[in-house]
């Protein structure tokens, strides 16, 4: 098992930017012409985001699985309960520990979504706050890996990530995960109705064990049409 305590990564934005052609997907802007509006300010704002100075975290704390109950969907770690939905807690009933992460693209799409909006430039908004939702799973997609790699010579894997609001997991979960992540250098911060500043920002918990497994996301019985993870497969 790795150390204790949590593992913290940094990345540069040119090392976990979306490509051009992977944003216009995203947005549905695919096959648009160089002289779209769209690809344009694409083009842009990737040209203004590799120079900027903004840094963009992540990293997880691994932690003991000390129950589970899988048809009430409540994972106990010590003497704290995650309620992470039956769903959830189906995906990783072969779990031993828990690694419970956070992941940031970083204060400046919280800035350019501000600036944008209140200019009524909201093609601009749109395009930035997509490139934020890229950049920050191409992020942890970084940190996972890191995960994975720590476990190779321990016999153990791992599943896919699962979030608060996502796969039924209420959103108000924010609360106790970070509760249990504790102090942690990422700076996102938590409001009281759980949504997490930085905004372009995930946390959630990967299963670590044995018998782990990845497993589809349940996309066919979910009815959240605006998951990221949804929109990122279905563009896959």
């Amino acid at each position: 098992m790795p150390k204790s305590g949590f593992q913290s990564y940094s990345f540069s934005f040119r090392e976990v930017a979306p490509s051009k052609d992977d944003i216009l997907n995203f947005i549905h802007a695919e096959g648009s012409d160089e002289s779209h509006p769209v690809n344009i300010i694409t083009t842009e704002l990737l040209d203004l985001l590799s120079r900027s100075e903004n840094q963009i975290k992540g990293g997880y704390i691994i932690k003991e699985i000390t129950s589970l109950q899988v048809k009430e969907g409540k994972l106990g770690i010590g003497n704290h309960i995650l309620d992470i939905g039956a769903q959830i807690a189906s995906y990783v009933r072969e779990a031993s520990h828990i690694a419970l992460f956070l992941c940031t693209a970083g204060d400046v799409f919280t800035s350019l979504s501000k600036y944008y909006n209140d200019k009524g430039d909201y093609l601009e908004a749109f395009t930035a706050d997509a490139i934020g939702s890229l950049t920050v799973e191409n992020a942890m997609d970084k940190v996972q890996e890191q995960l994975s790699s720590s476990l190779l010579n321990s016999g153990l894997s791992i599943s896919n990530r699962y979030s608060p609001g996502y796969c039924n997991w209420i959103l108000a979960g924010q609360q106790s995960l970070f509760n249990l992540i504790g102090e942690n250098p990422t700076g996102i911060t938590l409001s009281d109705s759980s949504l997490m500043n930085p905004i372009k920002s995930v946390s959630g918990i990967i299963g670590i064990g044995k018998e782990m497994k990845k497993r589809d996301y349940g996309c066919k019985i979910c009815n959240n049409h605006t998951c990221i993870y949804r929109k990122i497969i279905s563009n896959q």
